[in-house]
């Protein structure tokens, strides 16, 4: 594999970072120690020993801050066109993996493995100018789909299969296209981003727009759902032109996976010597953003992400005149088997995932008929499963840009 220097440079950075907080977290456990008296043996630390101590894990930050500085000046010598060498599948896979655990502090450091934000085509990003260049026919009815955490937009193509932009693209005359992100940021800031970003791709797109889709995979249906609040606050046109949006396992509620992990750390919290080492802090803001399924900026700002609250997220309604189509999916073998209850997906509930909550004022108002739990399926069949795909084009009808409610009017 050809890692491109991009890549290295910010691996690199990640490393320096690393040992960074890996001294941080010692200097803490020792000091914490340090501190404690201990039963059977009560140790008070001398004040040289403090002074000894502060010295030495000083002089492992200085050498690791030259040695930052040193690499970095070496990559910022290299020649630009060396630095924008395209990645491969396998380095896109696992950036897109390091984004959705690290990716907020990969940006607020400016690391070049921070993911931007654009649209694809599978094989190129689009020009923001001239977007039409990059598909060999523009059709007038967009589909655009958004990929989960530490996921890119290859995860369409699973194990080498058929992805369902392609299907309706020969099925229906879409074209589609595929977002790329940092799943690590917060969702409100990529669902801003997104929103503005559809409203230049509308701009510039080669035809008149006459229909926008959406398909968005676990974390994508949130940003999906950020997206549509910002450009309803901001009178976005492209909100005109959007005519569904598909969401497969989206945790609308929360993941009850990122809930045990928050609870864990909380009671971590509480033994001796435990705190400093709960490198559960490293989760990324986007991670913490599943906790309660948290799609708009007043959800997070003025709280601390680790703080222990109660779900207290804003309720985003759904787009009235929009057609929603919800899937989930489940290990159990049916609606009454108990493994599908506790474990649903692996990641993510089937209640969650079809809107529902036992608040009412926060249960998303769908039509139970646009809503399919399919069996015996995890997370990430959604992607690829045969009935999943026919599902979602059937569910785009016979024309894309004809909702289900004018076809039945017809």
């Amino acid at each position: 594999m050809n890692t491109s220097i991009n890549t290295i440079h910010g691996g690199s950075r990640l490393v320096f970072d690393s040992v960074e907080g890996i001294t941080n977290t010692v200097e803490r456990m020792h000091e914490s120690i340090a501190r404690t008296t201990l039963l059977l043996a009560p140790v008070q630390p001398t004040r040289a020993h403090g002074h000894i101590a502060a010295g030495v894990y000083k002089v492992i930050r200085g050498i690791n801050a030259g040695l930052r500085e040193g690499v970095d000046r070496s990559f910022r010598l290299l020649p630009q066109e060396m630095r924008q060498a395209g990645n491969s599948i396998a380095e896109t896979r696992v950036v897109a993996a390091l984004n959705g655990v690290f990716g907020d502090h990969l940006e607020d450091s400016g690391n070049a493995l921070a993911t931007p934000m654009s649209l694809r085509t599978p094989e190129h990003a689009l020009d923001p100018t001239d977007p039409g260049a990059a598909v060999t026919r523009a059709s007038p009815h967009l589909v655009i789909l958004i990929h989960g955490l530490s996921l890119s937009e290859l995860s369409w193509y699973r194990k080498g299969r058929t992805s369902i932009g392609d299907r309706l693209r020969d099925e229906r005359g879409c074209t589609p296209l595929y977002l790329r992100y940092n799943t690590g940021r917060h969702i409100s800031a990529n669902g801003r981003e997104f929103a503005a970003m559809l409203q230049q791709l509308c701009d510039a797109w080669p035809v008149p727009v006459e229909s926008i889709s959406l398909i968005g995979h676990s974390m994508g249906g949130l940003v999906i759902r950020s997206a549509c609040s910002y450009a309803r606050g901001d009178r976005a046109q492209w909100l005109q032109k959007l005519q569904r949006v598909v969401c497969l396992g989206t945790p609308h509620h929360g993941s009850p996976l990122e809930k045990a992990g928050h609870a864990f750390e909380t009671a971590m919290k509480k033994l001796p010597y435990a705190e400093p080492m709960l490198f559960g802090k490293l989760r990324s803001a986007g991670i913490k953003d599943l906790r309660h399924g948290a799609l708009l900026d007043e959800d997070w700002q003025g709280y601390h992400p680790d703080e222990r609250r109660p779900d207290q997220h804003r309720v985003v309604p759904l787009i009235a005149g929009v057609d929603y189509y919800f899937a989930a999916a489940s290990l159990g073998r049916d609606e009454r088997d108990p493994l599908g209850h506790l474990l649903g997906d692996l990641l993510v509930r089937p209640d969650s995932a079809v809107g529902i909550h036992r608040n009412e004022l926060k249960r998303l108002k769908i039509r139970p008929e646009n809503c399919r739990v399919f069996h015996e399926k995890n997370h990430f069949d959604l992607l690829d499963d045969a009935r999943v795909q026919q599902q979602v084009v059937d569910w785009f009808g016979a024309s894309p840009g004809a909702s289900k409610r004018e076809l039945a009017g017809a």
